[in-house]
């Protein structure tokens, strides 16, 4: 009969836990790395709009959306309640008057988002937004 010690049956081992920090240190400068490159959705820029006071009235039932295409021409979209797609080409005042006219129709409206792609010129971004700011006073930004 063979009896041995608990000692000896016993599997000592030790874990080698620089191995393991190697690699959560590798991952965690990969994830700080990857995080710089993430773009930012929507870009609140209605701070800059003068008179506009936040109030606690209920969001308007449409949202209205303006798309700059790279030949410079405009697709404003309306969703919501009413869903509908105009284009409009490069001309600001006939923006405008499309952005009065959906006004007209939902007078509760003040705000627009602006999208553009990162190739569109940022002068292009600032003449939209000055234009849509004449009609609704608050201009956000997305699609970046």
């Amino acid at each position: 009969m063979n009896i041995s010690s608990p000692s000896s049956n016993s599997q000592d081992f030790e874990l080698n836990l620089a191995s393991i920090i190697d690699c959560l240190t590798v991952l965690i400068t990969f994830l700080l790395a990857s995080a710089s490159f993430i773009s930012i959705g929507i870009l609140d820029a209605g701070v800059a709009a003068a008179g506009v006071e936040a109030s606690s009235v209920k969001p308007p039932p449409v949202n209205v959306a303006i798309e700059i295409k790279k030949d410079k021409s405009f697709r404003v979209k309306v969703t919501g309640k009413e869903s509908r797609t105009v284009t409009v080409d490069g001309n600001k005042e006939q923006l405008q008057k499309e952005l009065q006219a959906i006004k007209g129709r939902w007078s509760s409206l003040n705000a627009v988002t602006v999208l553009a792609d990162s190739d569109i010129e940022y002068q292009d971004v600032v003449q939209t937004m000055e234009a849509a700011r004449k009609v609704l006073p608050a201009v956000l930004l997305g699609g970046f």
